[in-house]
């Protein structure tokens, strides 16, 4: 079982693909993928109030626990005027 991680637009230029797959473990949540990611890939920015955090393309807290076959994205925050 694993949860599916996928890099959208910047991210996949810096991660160099189109996202990952990892082993779901024991009440995984959303936080526990956060910090993979960032470990994995520190180029990234993905702190908070610069990304919003989905689930199955709903948006999450990083509390949630995850599920087999659950897709995580990170959304950046887009301004304009």
């Amino acid at each position: 079982m694993s949860i599916s991680i996928e890099f959208l637009g910047m991210q996949r230029i810096l991660t160099k693909t189109d996202g990952i797959d990892i082993p779901l473990t024991h009440r995984m949540i959303v936080n526990d993928v956060l910090e993979y990611v960032r470990e994995h890939y520190p180029a990234l920015n993905l702190d908070e109030g610069t990304v919003l955090i989905t689930v199955n393309q709903k948006i999450a807290h990083v509390g949630r626990v995850l599920r087999a076959d659950d897709t995580v994205s990170f959304l950046p925050f887009i301004c304009g005027g």
